[in-house]
């Protein structure tokens, strides 16, 4: 890739909707969050994290419901929850926390609902040209094989992660050009496989796509969506086709309608 991509975390920005459900384990009972909540909030907030709702699930088990910012990835939340959390109780009563954990990613549409929409895309923006519209409907991608719902493991825990990232073109450009669709195609698949990146859907129409990919627990939304940024304008010359912004959505087995009602 260019030593001077066009496409930076400091020039795009981000609609986002970033949520996770984490639960930590202590070596012996942990504290209530309730006790210390309102000050474990404003200390997250440092993070850039939001705690949305709590459980004190068993003795030596608590769960989070938390909202990130794209720049975080999921090892950073675990790390700011526990170090945060244990700061805090010090001097009540100390914590000891396992080196395991669990961390799952979740949006306001489970997989199987978006993976759906992502399908449907070329049905839902047709062409009026029949030979475009058949054009399109070649270039989509998806790999049966990867289910992004499943759990991963890392030295101490396991997560689930699928993120949906949605890139548009710039002015709203409608690219049919076979050969330029098929590199920006291509261009998410290698880059996908050279960084283990679980990719499942590639949804790909002449103004807009949508990638669902599983990346690894230490990447955050906004390094994903700059690397396919980078790599798909590196097929024609780095020249910026896309717009200096994204969409980027946490998804997993369960909506968040769902992890509400288990927390409350």
């Amino acid at each position: 890739m260019s030593s001077n991509p066009p496409y930076l975390p400091t020039n795009a920005t981000a609609a986002y909707q970033l949520n996770w459900s984490l639960s930590v384990f202590g070596k012996d009972s942990l504290p209530s969050p309730q006790a210390c909540i309102e000050q474990l909030r404003e200390s997250l907030a440092r993070d850039n994290l939001k705690i949305l709702e709590f459980l004190h699930r068993s003795p030596a088990v608590a769960q989070f419901f938390v909202s990130a910012q794209p720049h975080t990835n999921p090892s950073q939340i675990i790390r700011s929850v526990k170090g945060r959390w244990q700061n805090i109780s010090r001097a009540i009563q100390p914590i000891e926390f396992r080196r395991n954990y669990r961390i799952s990613a979740v949006g306001t549409a489970n997989s199987e609902v978006l993976d759906a929409y992502v399908r449907r895309q070329p049905m839902r923006h047709t062409m009026a040209d029949p030979k475009v519209q058949s054009m399109i409907e070649t270039v989509q991608f998806h790999d049966t094989q990867v289910n992004l719902t499943s759990v991963m493991r890392s030295s101490h825990g396991e997560y689930r992660y699928g993120l949906h990232v949605v890139i548009e073109s710039e002015s709203d450009w409608h690219e049919v050009r076979l050969e330029v669709l098929n590199g920006f195609r291509q261009a998410v698949i290698e880059t996908c496989a050279e960084r283990e990146w679980r990719l499942a859907r590639i949804g790909l129409l002449s103004n807009h796509l949508h990638i669902l990919v599983g990346p690894k627990i230490d990447d955050s939304p906004s390094d994903v969506a700059m690397v396919l940024l980078n790599g798909m304008v590196q097929t024609q010359g780095m020249k910026p086709l896309f717009r200096f912004s994204y969409f980027a959505g946490t998804f997993g087995e369960y909506d968040r309608g769902v992890i509400w009602n288990t927390l409350e």
